[in-house]
């Protein structure tokens, strides 16, 4: 059976409601619902993420099961934000083992 956060993603990506990679997401100038970060994501990444999360006071949670650059099949991708509030409420009401809160906000 395939993950239901996985197919939120994918609603996310049909709907043209997520921004991948960092710079992409550094640069969108709307509002951000959540961070989506891959557990093989660079120290460089993690801080950038965590700059994002605080100043547009999200939450992050992380990939543990799958790659974030094969679930969104964008390669070398290990950032992910989603844009609309209630896909993002969809995907942390599922939260699972293989995709978990971050840490920190």
């Amino acid at each position: 059976m395939r993950d239901k956060i996985i197919s939120y993603i994918g609603f996310a990506i049909k709907a043209g409601k997520i921004k991948m990679g960092v710079n992409a997401i550094l640069s969108h100038r709307g509002d951000i619902h959540l961070l989506i970060m891959c557990d093989t994501a660079a120290k460089n990444t993690v801080k950038e993420a965590v700059k994002i999360a605080q100043k547009c006071g999200t939450d992050i949670i992380v990939c543990k099961g799958d790659t974030l650059e094969n679930i969104l099949n964008k390669e070398n991708c290990k950032l992910a934000a989603i844009l609309d509030s209630s896909l993002a409420n969809a995907i942390k009401d599922n939260l699972n083992d293989k995709f978990v809160q971050f840490g920190g906000k």
